[in-house]
C-alpha cells in the first residue's frame, strides 16, 4: 500500500481500515485531506473486489476530527467557498454510495466535516468518550458537507434542527438516545467490537448487501437540490465576512 500524508490505511481479512492521521492539525479536514481521501477511495477501494467492508476512523483516542481547519478556513477566498463545499459533497458521497458497506468508528471529538462524513456510513458505532457537533451556526456558516441533508434522516428534523440551530455538542449517551450512533462501547473496545461487526458482515453474501444497500438509500428520501443549496447557502454566508470575522476573534484568543 501507499503511504499517505494524511491518512494511515490497512487491510487485512476483507476489511479495510482508513485511519486520519493529520495528528499536528487535530485531524481537521482541508483540501489536501479531501483530495487524499478521494485518492484512495479511487485507486484502492473501489478497484479491489477482495475489499468487504470499509472502516473509517482515526488515529487518535481524542480526536477523530475537529472538522475543517480553521486557520485554512480564514484565508480561504470567498470565491472558492462553493468550490470547496462542492469538492466535500463529492467526496461524502462517493463513500455513501460505495457498493460495500461502511462503518464509522468513532472516538474523540467530531465536529463539523467529521461529523458529516460519519454521516455517509452505513453503521456507526461509538467510544464513550465521543463528542459530537455541528457547530457551523455559531462561527456565521452553515454546514458544508450535507448535513441538512443527511442528519434529518437519523434523528428526524426537530431534532436535527435542534442541533444544527444550537451548535450543540452532545455526549456519546446523547448520541446513541437519540439514534444517531447504532452503538456506544468503552473506547479500549471500539476496534474490537468494529472488527467483530465487520467479521459478521463478511460472513453474508457480498452482493446481496450490494443490493440491499441500494434498495436501502432507493427508500430514503433524497432531494439533490438540498445538497446543492447548502452549497450556495454556505458560499453567501462566508462571501458576508461574518465567518472570518469570528474564527479570527476566536484564532486570537
Amino acid at each position: 500500500m501507499v503511504d499517505y500524508k494524511f491518512w494511515l490505511t490497512r487491510l487485512k481479512d476483507e476489511v479495510y481500515w482508513l485511519y486520519l492521521n493529520n495528528i499536528n492539525n487535530k485531524n481537521a479536514f482541508d483540501l489536501a485531506v479531501v483530495k487524499e481521501m478521494e485518492q484512495i477511495l479511487e485507486s484502492e477501494i473501489k478497484p479491489n473486489n477482495k475489499i468487504r467492508a470499509l472502516v473509517i476512523t482515526t488515529s487518535l483516542d481524542d480526536v477523530f476530527t475537529v472538522g475543517l481547519d480553521i486557520k485554512w478556513l480564514v484565508t480561504l477566498e470567498e470565491s472558492k467557498a462553493r468550490d470547496m463545499t462542492n469538492q466535500l459533497q463529492k467526496l461524502f458521497k462517493k463513500v455513501e454510495t460505495l457498493p460495500i458497506p461502511v462503518i464509522a468508528a468513532v472516538k474523540g471529538l467530531n465536529f463539523t466535516a467529521g461529523f458529516e462524513l460519519m454521516l455517509c456510513a452505513d453503521i456507526i458505532i461509538a467510544a464513550d468518550n465521543t463528542k459530537f457537533g455541528q457547530v457551523e451556526t455559531k462561527w456565521g456558516m452553515v454546514p458544508a458537507g450535507g448535513s441538512t441533508q443527511r442528519l434529518i434522516r437519523l434523528v428526524g428534523p426537530m431534532k436535527a434542527k435542534e442541533l444544527i440551530y444550537t451548535s450543540k455538542i452532545i455526549t456519546a449517551s446523547e448520541a446513541l438516545r437519540i439514534g444517531l450512533v447504532n452503538e456506544l462501547v468503552p473506547l479500549a473496545e471500539l476496534e474490537t467490537r468494529v472488527n467483530e461487526l465487520a467479521k459478521d458482515i463478511i460472513k453474508c453474501s457480498g452482493k446481496a448487501i450490494e443490493l440491499s444497500k441500494q434498495l436501502i438509500q432507493m427508500g430514503i428520501y433524497s432531494n439533490e437540490e438540498g445538497f446543492q443549496m447548502e452549497v450556495e447557502a454556505f458560499q453567501e454566508r462566508f462571501f458576508s465576512g461574518e465567518p472570518k470575522r469570528k474564527l479570527r476573534e476566536f484564532l486570537n484568543k
